[in-house]
């Protein structure tokens, strides 16, 4: 018939098909397709959480990554879920607050203090954690006589990071005070701890003048203090008190020789 054109049906060769299919699987993997979507969805999935919840998720894959099993993973989560909520004084928005306190470079000007912005139920909750002593993880050994005359603290301000003793026992038996481990449980820098740190136990009578940390201390350091009284990205309690002298403390050898 005029002005019909016979249309010659499509022939498909399967093995073609197939040849073209795996060809492409092999593309996406040799270009990391699939892990690209994989990306991309858990940062979608971490976007869309609260940030408190967001920190939680993504502490729960650290300590997956290095090889903590699920049950211990439950229990250093549990630090921080049956941790004092912090709780702000009234009117003052958590967020807020504690974003604009991060941005202060201390050098110029000094962060404010914790009993400016946060609940005096929430200090003396946070006070209670250390009824049983505390517990500090170091790098380097102290010696009577020598690096800060055998005490512990900073040399420069004469103040200790330190963390409840329970929760220091805790973090040391789940690492069995292996050093590596350690530092993912406090969110620290692999090194930080050298191959054999040391446990510094701190009697309840040699704490003296503790406080939730303000953030002017020598050692908050950029990047690794928040508000709170919790370390980041840890989340673990901690506080700050006055330098420890030599012989109110005993030690104890975790890693190494």
């Amino acid at each position: 018939m005029k002005g019909v054109h016979n249309v010659e049906t499509p022939k498909y060769n399967r093995e073609q098909i197939l040849k073209n299919i795996e060809e492409s699987r092999l593309a996406r993997e040799s270009s990391n397709f699939d892990q690209y979507l994989a990306k991309e969805k858990f940062q979608k999935t971490l976007m869309s959480m609260e940030p408190m919840d967001r920190q939680r998720y993504l502490q729960w894959h650290k300590y997956a990554e290095a090889g903590i099993s699920p049950s211990d993973r439950v229990r250093v989560l549990e630090i921080s879920e049956t941790a004092p909520k912090i709780k702000m004084i009234d009117g003052m928005n958590q967020q807020s607050v504690f974003k604009n306190i991060e941005a202060i470079d201390k050098e110029i000007n000094p962060r404010p203090k914790p009993e400016r912005y946060l609940h005096p139920d929430y200090l003396e909750a946070h006070k209670h954690q250390f009824d049983n002593g505390a517990i500090k993880i170091q790098r380097f050994m102290p010696q009577e006589g020598g690096f800060n005359n055998g005490a512990i603290g900073s040399p420069k301000d004469h103040v200790a990071f330190v963390m409840p003793k329970d929760v220091g026992e805790t973090l040391i038996d789940i690492s069995k005070g292996n050093p590596r481990l350690l530092e993912d449980l406090l969110g620290l820098h692999p090194g930080d701890f050298g191959d054999a740190p040391v446990a510094i136990d701190i009697p309840y009578d040699s704490i003296k003048n503790l406080k939730v940390p303000s953030g002017n201390e020598a050692s908050a350091f950029k990047g690794y203090w928040k508000p709170g009284g919790r370390t980041y990205p840890g989340n673990m309690p901690e506080a700050v008190i006055d330098e420890v002298p030599w012989g109110e403390f005993t030690i104890r050898k975790l890693g190494g020789d």
